[in-house]
C-alpha cells in the first residue's frame, strides 16, 4: 500500500502555484484599494494568490511589512505625480495649481493609501529619500528658497489647510449647494496672493 504524502503547511495545494513577493505585494494593493484596511486578512490575500496563508510567511514578515510596502508605493506614485505636474506646468500660478490639484486627485482615487502619505517619514531611512523628494517639489513649486524654520511652518500651515478640505470633502462635509470646485479654486488663489481670503 502507497504511503500518504502529508502536505506540509506553507507549500501550495496541487494544482496552484508559488508566488513572489512583488506579486504578493501587488495582489495587496488591489485587495487593499477592493476593501479598505479594516476588512484586509492575510488569508484572503493568500487565498486570491491560490496558496495557503503560511506560504505568504516565505518572502514577508507579517502583516505590518506589508503595510510598510503599501506606504512606500503610496509615496513612490505620489512623488511621480507631483513631479510630473511640476516639469509639465509653465507658470508659478499653474504649478501651484496643478500641485494641489494632483495632490488632491491622489488623496480622491487613492483613499485607502493616502492617509500613508501623510505620515512622517523623517525616521525611517528607506522611506525618507521618498518624503524628502515629495518635500522637495513642494518647495519648488511655492519657491521656498531653503527649507529653513519659516518655510516648516508655512509647509505645515499648506498640508493642513489641503488635508483639511480633503477629509471634509471625502466624509460629506460640504453639504451647502455653492460648487467646491470653487472653493478649492480659492484656496489655490489665496496661496498664490499670500492672503487666506
Amino acid at each position: 500500500m502507497a504511503k500518504k504524502v502529508k502536505h506540509k503547511p506553507g507549500r501550495p495545494k496541487k494544482g496552484q502555484s508559488f508566488a513572489t513577493r512583488e506579486q504578493i505585494f501587488d495582489s495587496a494593493w488591489e485587495l487593499i484599494g477592493e476593501v479598505g484596511w479594516t476588512e484586509f486578512r492575510l488569508s484572503q490575500l493568500a487565498e486570491n494568490l491560490g496558496i495557503r496563508t503560511p506560504s505568504l510567511y516565505n518572502h514577508i514578515q507579517d502583516l505590518e511589512e506589508v503595510r510598510w510596502e503599501m506606504k512606500r508605493r503610496s509615496l513612490q506614485m505620489l512623488g511621480d505625480r507631483l513631479s510630473l505636474k511640476l516639469k509639465t506646468s509653465a507658470t508659478g500660478s499653474e504649478r501651484i495649481f496643478e500641485f494641489l490639484n494632483a495632490y488632491r486627485s491622489f488623496a480622491k482615487s487613492h483613499p485607502q493609501f493616502y492617509p500613508l502619505t501623510i505620515e512622517s517619514t523623517e525616521f525611517d531611512l528607506e522611506l525618507k529619500p521618498l518624503g524628502d523628494r515629495i518635500l522637495a517639489v513642494c518647495l519648488e513649486v511655492f519657491r521656498f528658497p531653503t527649507l529653513d524654520e519659516a518655510s516648516v511652518h508655512r509647509i505645515r500651515i499648506l498640508r493642513s489647510l489641503l488635508h483639511g478640505f480633503i477629509v471634509l470633502e471625502e466624509a460629506g462635509g460640504f453639504g451647502r449647494k455653492e460648487s467646491i470646485e470653487e472653493s478649492f479654486k480659492k484656496i489655490t488663489e489665496s496661496l498664490e496672493s499670500g492672503r487666506l481670503w
